[in-house]
């Protein structure tokens, strides 16, 4: 009997070691592919902004950048600030898209325009000023948002957000829905549609990131880096983008890399 049990134990850690390994790989989320992909069709900008995430990430689907950028794309045209962002990124890189500095610029600097912290930081670093510089002394040089066929169609406002939904993303969220936690997370950020709440951001992001969401993750790494909602803690920023990282979060990755070559290693004594 007690070799039974025995082996009974051993093939349930088996399973676990399993699961946890499949869940970090993403492939978990093959299951949630037709159902994102269908609220994202339907026009749901969360859901758009999750599916071009999946397609980034390779989480359950191929990893596709073309397809990351065109639902990113979607969402930041309804006025998805993390989506402008990272879709500006995506044109300074070339990733997925053409590369185009004017594009780049448009994007993170539209969600700047929202408050997007890191998005006002990198408009601050030189290669952004000495673009603006550029083209400001150019004589027919300006970027008119209007004229491009991507530009966001809400003039820099958020997404609105109704009662209804917070409502769902609430009760899902309550009941440990990974998706639904994030996205909270997103909207008390941002403050999409209900007023800017970094204390409620944490919460919901903390509550994904320990369900092993790796984009949550990231995001309380920039938390925790600027003391958004928790107190600032140089260590817990570097351990959660980590985290991220090892489940392959790109810009987890290039933040890590930044992070360690800003540290100065002290002199040894003599």
């Amino acid at each position: 009997m007690e070799y039974i049990i025995a082996i009974i134990v051993l093939v349930l850690i088996a399973v676990g070691i399993w699961y946890l390994s499949r869940r970090a790989r993403g492939e978990d989320s093959e299951h949630i592919v037709p159902g994102v992909t269908k609220a994202a069709q339907s026009g749901d900008v969360f859901a758009q902004y999750k599916l071009a995430s999946m397609y980034y990430e390779g989480k359950g689907v191929q990893p596709d950048s073309a397809e990351a950028a065109r639902w990113y794309l979607k969402a930041a045209r309804q006025g998805h600030v993390e989506a402008q962002f990272i879709l500006g990124i995506m044109h300074e890189r070339g990733d997925g898209v053409d590369r185009d500095n004017d594009r780049a610029y448009q994007w993170i600097s539209t969600a700047a325009q929202q408050g997007h912290p890191r998005a006002r930081t990198l408009l601050e670093s030189d290669k952004w000023l000495l673009y603006l510089d550029a083209k400001t002394q150019e004589s027919q040089g300006n970027i008119d948002p209007g004229d491009r066929a991507d530009a966001p169609d809400t003039d820099g406002r958020s997404p609105e957000v109704t009662r209804e939904q917070m409502e769902e993303y609430t009760r899902k969220a309550e009941e440990d829905d990974v998706d639904a936690q994030y996205n909270l997370g997103v909207i008390y950020y941002h403050g999409e549609g209900v007023p800017r709440d970094f204390d409620k951001a944490y919460t919901w992001f903390r509550k994904a990131a320990e369900q092993d969401d790796a984009d949550a993750q990231y995001n309380l790494g920039f938390m925790y880096g600027r003391g958004e909602g928790v107190q600032k803690d140089r260590a817990q920023s570097l351990q959660w983008f980590k985290r991220a990282a090892e489940q392959g979060h790109n810009g987890a990755r290039a933040i890590i890399e930044k992070m360690t070559k800003n540290t100065v290693v002290p002199a040894r004594k003599q």
